[in-house]
C-alpha cells in the first residue's frame, strides 16, 4: 500500500505509544532518526535505513530523506518515518508529508511524547501552573550565525511571561539567555537543562540565568532547555547551581 506513516517514538522504547508500536509492523521500510531507541527496530522484519542528523556534522540531508520516501512510495510501499520525540515538533514532517501528497499516498501521523514532556516529568514539575505560567513558548536555537537576533521578537517572548522551551539550542544557548535578558528577562529566572535524557550519561542542570551567564558552563548534545518560574518547583531546585547525573546529585556554589 502506498502510505507514509509518521511515528513519534518518544525518547526511548518505553515512551512510544501502543499505536506507534502496532504501526511499525505495517512497514515495508523504516527510515529512522538518530535519537530513536534502536531496540524498537529489532522485532520488525523489514528494510531499515538510518537517516539521522548529527548537529553541525555531515549527515543525511532532508532532500535525501525526501527522495528515499518518494522512491519507496512510488514502489507502492508503506513507509514508516520513525522520529524521536513527537513528529510535529521541529522534525520537518511537513516536507515529508508534502512528498507523500505529491505521490498520492495515504498519510497517517502517530503522536509521540515530546522531549520536554519527559524532561518536566524527570524534574517533577509542570510546563504550566495557575498564577505562574499560563502558557508555553517553543523555540529552536538552531540558527545560522547572525540570524538569531532577528529570528524572534525577543521582547514579546519575555513580555508574555510564559515558560520558554528551547530545542536544539546547545550552540546558541548562552546567546539566547543574553538576548532574553537584554529584552527584560529577570536574571534570577530559573533554568533547567536536560542533557542526553534517558541515555546512560544523562545529566540535568538546574540554576538561574545569572549563574549560567557568569559561568563557563558547556552544554553537550543533545539537550533541551526550560526557562521559567515553573523550574522552581523542580525536585532539586536550589538557589545556586545543581547538577544531577551519573548516579549522583551535587551543587556548585
Amino acid at each position: 500500500m502506498r502510505k507514509l506513516i509518521l511515528i513519534g517514538a518518544g525518547l526511548n522504547k518505553d515512551l512510544i505509544t501502543l499505536r506507534g508500536l502496532n504501526k511499525l509492523k505495517e512497514a515495508d521500510i523504516i527510515l529512522y532518526d538518530r535519537l530513536v531507541d534502536n531496540s524498537l527496530l529489532d522485532a520488525v522484519n523489514c528494510e531499515k535505513i538510518f537517516v539521522g542528523k548529527t548537529p553541525y556534522k555531515p549527515s543525511c540531508s532532508q532532500c535525501e530523506i525526501n527522495s528515499l520516501i518518494e522512491k519507496a512510495l512510488l514502489e507502492d510501499k508503506t513507509v514508516v518515518r520513525l522520529k524521536g520525540g513527537d513528529a510535529s515538533i521541529y522534525s520537518r514532517s511537513l516536507e515529508e508529508i508534502e512528498v507523500a501528497r505529491k505521490c498520492n499516498a495515504l498519510i497517517e501521523i502517530v503522536p509521540g511524547v515530546t522531549t520536554v514532556s519527559q524532561f518536566v516529568a524527570k524534574l517533577e514539575t509542570a510546563l504550566t501552573a495557575r498564577g505562574i505560567s499560563s502558557g508555553v513558548i517553543f523555540i529552536t536555537g538552531h540558527k545560522k550565525d547572525g540570524e538569531l537576533n532577528e529570528a524572534y521578537n525577543w521582547k514579546a517572548i519575555v513580555d508574555l511571561n510564559m515558560s520558554i522551551v528551547v530545542y536544539m539550542g546547545v550552540k546558541n544557548f548562552m546567546k539566547i539567555l543574553k538576548l532574553l535578558v537584554e529584552h527584560g528577562l529577570n536574571k534570577k529566572t530559573p533554568v533547567a537543562i536536560g542533557e542526553k535524557l534517558d541515555f546512560e550519561d544523562e545529566k540535568i542542570i538546574v540554576s538561574d540565568v545569572e549563574n549560567l551567564l557568569n559561568s563557563n558552563f558547556e552544554i553537550e548534545f543533545p539537550a533541551i532547555m526550560l526557562i521559567g518560574e515553573v523550574v522552581k518547583f523542580s525536585n532539586f531546585f536550589t538557589n545556586s547551581f545543581a547538577i544531577k547525573g551519573e548516579g549522583c546529585t551535587k551543587c556548585k556554589n
